[in-house]
């Protein structure tokens, strides 16, 4: 690919974007992409019976968001942008999607939402597809390496804020804009990039709604920069732009290099790293090392003294604290982003899954006298952001400690997730939606999703579940 040192950064993604070609592509990233199709797929299968899909549903199909697109798990139809938004919360309400390990962004829900839904509405290739969701990923990470751990700082979620971009570019490829219209797309998407992290306060459900209304967000700043809506070509780096806007550091210095150097050589989607657990992405490690506790030694909850995790200082305002908040969460949600909680459940259940943290257990006894026994000392050591540790130690009322500790979170490249522990967990989703032949048979059409013409016909037997 030519290069154009001379645009501002929304100019060079967009050259970089409407220039890719599948032949560009290494054939082992193509691949993990395509696993985060089907990765964020059985997500979005786990999350079709909640709570909050029921309530949005309720709220999409109505006549003011259009027909004809279709939307996974349900018989009706929407506009393009609502089955995006339907979709991506059903991907992230249970906490089991993915995450970019140095911004902890939920990466691939709002692409793998976006390109489902516009390529279900146009017939477009599973190529198309694959290759939408690579760019949308690509420089939504790449963005957000630019200011890493800043958004959260100033009480804005990263996903809703960078993920709207990524979108934007990959729908701008999906729909064929040129250069222009694609830079201006982003442009006008940054005037929707918003986000805000205060259902971290209370467990309202609001931030699950994050990855789908970026992604919808996205669709339409598309359709307007192709109508000739123009949007600023200094989106990012500008006086007025989005980096100064949203993360509020005077002197912060952003490193733009790290969205653009190496576009097509480096890689960052290859460490997006899936989810072993339906939590926040920070909470992770920490059970891979209550679990190694609970297989090695069995311990009797009832005799557990005391229970501590050592953590990095940037992960504590998010998983930590407030110690109340943490110790009592009011939803099911609330509890995902608890690491008392989430640590409680391993050593009573010996499992993680998604059916733990059910709303019975907010109020069980069991639980919460083992939270208040549950603290957590800064691990000084834990500063690089790209590898996530955990450690976890159990103190025994006869006076026995119990360790466990885990380097790189279950899910890094340093510790991957293969493909057949990915197929396990899409059945684990599917349970109670699909039946085993349909989703061997959804697993094997997403597999070979790069040889379809027509990606309706891998998706169409996932559609009319529900009503």
């Amino acid at each position: 690919m030519s290069e154009a040192p001379d645009l501002t950064i929304s100019q060079q993604l967009a050259h970089w974007a409407g220039e890719l070609t599948w032949d560009d592509v290494p054939l082992d990233v193509l691949h993990e992409t395509k696993l985060r199709v089907l990765d964020i797929t059985g997500a979005m299968l786990g999350g079709l019976d909640t709570e909050l899909v029921a309530q949005l549903a309720r709220a999409t199909f109505v006549d003011d968001n259009g027909v004809g697109t279709p939307v996974l798990g349900y018989a009706q139809t929407t506009g393009a942008p609502a089955a995006a938004l339907l979709q991506a919360t059903m991907g992230c309400v249970l906490e089991f999607d993915d995450s970019h390990v140095a911004t902890g962004l939920h990466a691939s829900t709002p692409m793998v939402a976006a390109a489902m839904a516009r390529g279900r509405q146009s017939g477009t290739s599973g190529r198309s597809m694959i290759l939408a969701v690579l760019i949308g990923n690509e420089i939504t990470c790449r963005l957000g390496l630019a200011a890493p751990g800043m958004f959260h700082r100033v009480g804005f979620h990263p996903t809703a804020v960078l993920s709207t971009f990524g979108a934007g570019y990959a729908m701008a490829k999906m729909d064929g804009l040129d250069e222009r219209q694609t830079a201006n797309a982003a442009g006008i998407c940054a005037s929707f990039a918003s986000g805000v992290m205060a259902s971290w306060e209370d467990g309202t459900s609001a931030k699950s709604l994050h990855a789908g209304w970026c992604a919808a967000s996205a669709m339409q700043a598309v359709r307007m920069a192709q109508s000739g809506v123009t949007g600023p070509a200094t989106a990012f780096e500008g006086r007025f732009g989005f980096f100064r806007s949203h993360v509020q550091a005077a002197d912060y210095p952003f490193n733009y290099g790290a969205v653009r150097d190496e576009l097509g050589k480096r890689w960052e989607v290859m460490t997006i790293a899936p989810r072993a657990y339906p939590c926040g992405h920070y909470i992770q490690p920490f059970l891979d090392a209550a679990l190694g506790i609970v297989g090695q030694h069995h311990p009797d909850p009832a005799a557990i003294e005391r229970v501590e995790c050592r953590v990095a200082d940037y992960m504590v305002p998010l998983i930590c604290e407030p110690a109340l908040e943490k110790i009592s969460p009011t939803t099911s949600w609330h509890g995902r982003y608890s690491l008392a909680f989430c640590v409680a459940e391993c050593l009573l259940n010996g499992r993680f899954d998604k059916y733990s943290l059910a709303p019975d257990r907010l109020a069980d006894p069991r639980y919460t006298t083992l939270t208040r026994r549950t603290g957590y000392s800064v691990d000084p050591t834990a500063t690089d952001r790209t590898q996530w540790s955990g450690e976890v130690l159990v103190t025994m009322r006869d006076g026995a400690v119990l360790r466990h500790r885990i380097e790189h979170m279950h899910g890094t490249p340093q510790n991957p997730i293969t493909q057949d522990e990915l197929i396990e967990k899409f059945l684990h989703n599917a349970q109670g939606v699909l039946d085993d032949a349909a989703a061997h048979a959804a697993i094997d059409r997403i597999l070979d999703l790069d040889r379809a013409t027509d990606i309706r016909e891998v998706f169409a037997p996932l559609s009319g579940l529900r009503r």
